[in-house]
């Protein structure tokens, strides 16, 4: 019996010391620890405000060189015959404006390879890296969507009228006029369009003259409309003429 008491007083004091354990591990941390661990994120998120934002937007060179110029031009004629050929082939069939650009196409394989790659090369110059051949992308179809609008306002008729016979001759062209059509502006008596100018041209201009215009200032009223109106006075009556008397004449007697 005395064993049995003494067992279960051991284990009563085992219980009661877990228990107490427990007890100070269910107690919260002291208000300093809990302080610093609550102070933690904010001074993280702090740091992390006070961090500029990379920018993912590339800067864009703002002008074209000579050799991208000249790729942007050959490159609006080509997509131009291509929307022609894809638009006008059931207009006019029987000119064929899809096979112009396929030929066109086939006959100036290296010039258009060339023209790519010097847009591609001046995304590259941008900072796209390996988005600049989708960027050439993206600049062909939104540059194929705008002809087609242009088409479209045009009018299909009269747009499929002119610039079939556009590609024909642009078909027949050589390497060497297509060349001076896209870089020799006065040699090709056209204006270019491009996204962007050549860098080495700069253009002069002078502001506008600046024009004092004043503002219309009320026209002075003269002082007799601002005086306070006088009654008229009665119009003065005529003086009547009165016949001179004549002379008295003296009579002689004979």
């Amino acid at each position: 019996m005395s064993r049995q008491r003494a067992a279960l007083r051991l284990s009563l004091k085992a219980l009661t010391g877990a228990a107490v354990l427990g007890a100070l591990l269910a107690l919260p941390a002291p208000a300093s620890a809990a302080a610093k661990e609550a102070a933690k994120p904010p001074a993280k998120t702090a740091a992390a405000k006070a961090r500029p934002a990379k920018s993912s937007a590339p800067a864009t060179p703002a002008c074209y060189n000579r050799a991208e110029h000249a790729a942007e031009q050959l490159m609006r004629m080509h997509t131009e015959m291509m929307v022609v050929g894809l638009t006008c082939r059931t207009v006019m069939p029987d000119k064929k404006p899809f096979d112009l650009y396929q030929d066109f196409s086939v006959k100036n394989r290296a010039l258009l390879s060339s023209s790519e790659a010097s847009l591609i090369a001046f995304y590259k110059r941008s900072g796209a890296g390996g988005n600049a051949t989708r960027q050439f992308d993206m600049f062909r179809t939104e540059l194929a969507n705008e002809i087609s609008r242009r088409a479209a306002t045009i009018g299909i008729p009269q747009y499929c009228a002119n610039f079939v016979d556009r590609s024909a001759a642009a078909k027949d062209l050589t390497a060497d006029d297509l060349r001076t059509l896209t870089s020799d502006e006065k040699g090709a008596g056209l204006m270019h369009l491009a996204s962007r100018p050549l860098c080495d041209v700069k253009v002069v201009s002078n502001p506008d003259p600046v024009i004092a215009v004043a503002s219309a200032a009320p026209a002075a009223t003269p002082k007799a409309a601002t005086a306070k109106a006088k009654p008229a006075k009665a119009p003065a009556k005529p003086k009547q003429k009165v016949a001179a008397v004549p002379a008295k004449q003296s009579v002689t007697v004979r």
